[in-house]
């Protein structure tokens, strides 16, 4: 399957190549979606169009070809607003005015960096585009401490769900808080975090197996109460133990490898 570049540089921003890359990612979607969500998927592309939207992607563990059953269908929508309710419950829309882009990328926001590099680009007036050159030119490395703060607050909520005896939602809890942290941490060493069912594998990478196996166990199995006690502590240990990257401009090009394609 190939990759959309995680890394951004001035050859894949001319416009040719921008365009090139949205004639790719258009042509890999029906693939990457199941079957059953293809109709909900036609529905977004065409109320995103209606409403006249700059930009639209296809973005989150769906874009990266890597879905597991707790999986979202998620799309960033640069500039309109569109009615979404009856179109399914697994659809999340993520919708930013051109302002808002902008003072995303600059103000730390790993999300929308994540949409740019690694999602798949449906349609893009030149808005996008722009964007990216934002990130090329500035070198805006996301906020690992804003994201460290959340996750925070996350682990503490988990730990209340699952001190409540509510296995399932504490599943929930855990798994979301897990993948905050994780990001946090992966930010904090200057790795971009990918999709949530490739953390576990990039925290192995880094050397931090305790909280990969934990939320791998939340992504893919049954954990008990008290596994999950123990995925809040490793969380929490990630979030005692990250950083900052040292080198921000150095640390958007270390992407796990990301910037070839395969």
């Amino acid at each position: 399957m190939t990759l959309a570049p995680a890394a951004l540089d001035r050859d894949v921003l001319t416009q040719r190549a921008w365009e090139e890359r949205v004639r790719d990612d258009r042509a890999m979607v029906d693939d990457l979606i199941p079957a059953r969500l293809c109709e909900v998927h036609r529905a977004v592309v065409t109320r995103a169009t209606s409403v006249r939207a700059h930009s639209l992607v296809l973005t989150g563990s769906t874009a990266r070809g890597r879905r597991t059953a707790v999986s979202d269908l998620d799309y960033h929508v640069v500039g309109g607003k569109f009615e979404t309710r009856g179109l399914s419950a697994e659809l999340d829309v993520h919708v930013l005015s051109v302002p808002r882009l902008r003072g995303a990328i600059l103000g730390g926001d790993d999300f929308t960096q994540w949409s740019i590099r690694l999602g798949r680009v449906l349609f893009d007036d030149g808005t996008l585009l722009d964007a990216a050159r934002l990130i090329v030119e500035f070198r805006p490395w996301p906020d690992a401490g804003r994201k460290r703060e959340h996750a925070r607050k996350s682990l503490e909520l988990a730990h209340r769900v699952i001190e409540s005896g509510d296995a399932d939602g504490a599943v929930v809890q855990v798994r979301t808080a897990l993948s905050l942290a994780a990001r946090a941490y992966l930010l904090g060493i200057g790795e971009f975090p990918l999709s949530r069912a490739e953390l576990p594998a990039q925290l192995v990478a880094a050397a931090r197996s305790e909280a990969a196996v934990a939320l791998e166990a939340c992504v893919r199995g049954e954990p008990s109460l008290a596994e999950l006690h123990r995925g809040v502590r490793a969380g929490l240990a990630l979030l005692s133990t990250d950083r900052e990257a040292p080198d921000h401009r150095a640390a958007t090009e270390r992407v796990s490898g990301l910037g070839s394609r395969s």
